[in-house]
């Protein structure tokens, strides 16, 4: 099995769990790792979570690149190796406004849906809302990780609209699905698009 952005917060709690089932060798991608060090395990590859992506750019830029620009590399290698691989994608629900990481994550979709169809490999999408829990990093990852970190070390919490009612779904239910699509056995299927609350 295959995780990229290994060193994050959703794929470090989904590496802790597949490392206690005894019987899967999980190989990492990080931000050190190259599109070469794809192409050298692929065909070892049984299953892809794709995880990596950016949500704390320095400049837009770096929102394509990381997100649906990886993606289509990750999809390019893949068809090139002939090794057609069960992807996962862990998405946004950022998707549906017009912002640069939305457009990006759904731009990503897009690449895993139309690897899917070509190919009649199983694809599962996850438009993940805000997603918090052990391992969350304060004012980086999850707006639960800040308030929580604030109100430990007795700072201010910030509420920007009142209005605002947050979608928020815990790190353990987020990778027992994850869990539950690699296990899966499918013979005929669509691309899958999923919202966990």
């Amino acid at each position: 099995v295959l995780v990229t952005g290994a060193d994050g917060f959703i794929a470090k709690n989904l590496i802790e769990r597949l490392s206690r089932t005894g019987n899967i060798d999980v190989i990492e991608f990080n931000r050190n790792s190259s599109i070469s060090d794809l192409k050298v395990c692929i065909n070892d590859l049984d299953f892809i979570f794709h995880l990596a992506g950016i949500n704390r750019p320095k400049n837009n830029d770096e929102f394509y690149k990381g997100n649906s620009n990886l993606t289509k590399q990750l999809v390019d290698v893949i068809e090139d190796s002939n090794n057609y691989i069960p992807i996962l994608l862990s998405s946004s629900t950022q998707v549906k406004y017009d912002n640069d990481y939305g457009k990006s994550k759904l731009e990503s979709e897009n690449y895993v849906k139309d690897y899917s169809d070509r190919n009649n490999i199983p694809a599962f999408i996850y438009r993940l809302p805000g997603v918090f829990g052990k391992w969350c990093k304060p004012n980086y990852n999850s707006v639960i990780a800040t308030w929580c970190y604030n109100i430990a070390n007795d700072l201010d919490i910030t509420v920007n609209d009142v209005n605002i009612c947050l979608d928020l779904v815990y790190i353990d239910d987020v990778i027992d699905s994850f869990i539950k699509e690699l296990n899966q056995e499918t013979s005929n299927f669509d691309c899958k698009i999923e919202t966990i609350y």
